[in-house]
């Protein structure tokens, strides 16, 4: 048995266990996940997510970081009403909101897809706060025309009516189908994690909220407003890595380009591994976070003495 088939066979909570988890009561309402002490790191999920899409990658981490996990507003336990179709300037507020509640001044941030996006965001509107960014299959980046060659943005539509059909009637194997896509191999992707986000899923707040999320996030045009470009991506100041999959449907091209854009960025593609690159590739994710992060520490503490 590979190091991956081990890992797919433990259960989520059997590795979370000892984790904090609850509601905090800010501007929002956000359901968050803690656990370890260290320098702050603040884990996003994508779109549709939660904060379990790290549940493989919470219990080492937390070794040398505290490890904040939260669900976006309109996902998870979070709260699902206050829908604003801009949708990432508000995530961005959470992000900020979560902080302040518990009193991280900055934070190194993790986003996956989505959650990539709200990074980069956080990061160029709200620097003092950001201490580092890991953009895991990010989505929301943009590169100049013609500089990536062949690169042509995939059509995102056309994945809206099953996202939309999996929302109204959320069967286990509507959210198989609907969760296989992002995994180069889908039958790593384990029954507890079908059955947590079907038992999200099944909550009708959220899915009606997630239908109006989603249908703008693949098919809106007011989210795009706040894409990032490459103009944009030079001004991020904070030490990035750039974690990718080698079977992501955006290439790894892109996810290189944009390592190349930013003042002081690296790039690691994972091989065998699609869009949910840190649970397909999770030993491997976190051994190159962890040791990104603690090169940045490291630099950031001779900076300091010199």
């Amino acid at each position: 048995m590979t190091g991956r088939e081990q890992a797919a066979e433990r259960s989520y909570w059997v590795d979370l266990l000892g984790a904090e988890v609850g509601i905090l009561r800010g501007r929002y309402r956000t359901r968050v996940l803690q656990m370890g002490e260290g320098p702050a790191l603040l884990l996003l999920h994508g779109t549709g997510g939660h904060l379990e899409n790290y549940a493989r990658n919470i219990r080492r981490l937390s070794e040398r970081f505290r490890v904040v996990a939260m669900d976006f507003l309109w996902h998870g336990l979070s709260q699902a009403e206050g829908y604003d179709p801009e949708i990432v300037p508000m995530l961005v507020d959470q992000v900020t909101d979560v902080m302040d509640v518990l009193g991280l001044e900055t934070a190194a941030v993790e986003g996956q897809s989505l959650g990539g996006w709200v990074a980069m965001q956080t990061a160029l509107r709200r620097p003092e706060r950001v201490s580092a960014l890991i953009l895991t299959t990010t989505m929301g980046y943009v590169p100049d025309p013609g500089s990536i060659p062949g690169y042509v943005e995939p059509d995102w539509s056309k994945n809206l009516a099953s996202s939309l059909e999996v929302l109204r009637d959320p069967t286990f194997e509507a959210v198989r189908s609907r969760m296989s896509r992002i995994l180069a191999d889908p039958s790593r992707l384990t029954d507890e994690a079908i059955a947590v986000r079907q038992a999200l899923y099944r909550r009708p707040a959220i899915a009606e909220v997630q239908q109006a999320f989603i249908a703008e996030y693949l098919g809106g045009d007011t989210i795009r407003r706040h894409l990032v470009t490459d103009e944009m991506v030079r001004r991020i100041e904070q030490p990035t890595l750039v974690y990718w999959g080698d079977a992501n449907r955006t290439p790894p091209s892109l996810g290189r380009r944009l390592s190349e854009q930013v003042r002081d960025g690296r790039f690691h593609c994972a091989s065998d591994c699609g869009h949910w690159a840190q649970f397909e590739s999770a030993e491997e994710h976190d051994r190159v976070v962890t040791g990104f992060l603690e090169d940045v520490n490291r630099r950031t503490i001779e900076e300091k003495t010199a």
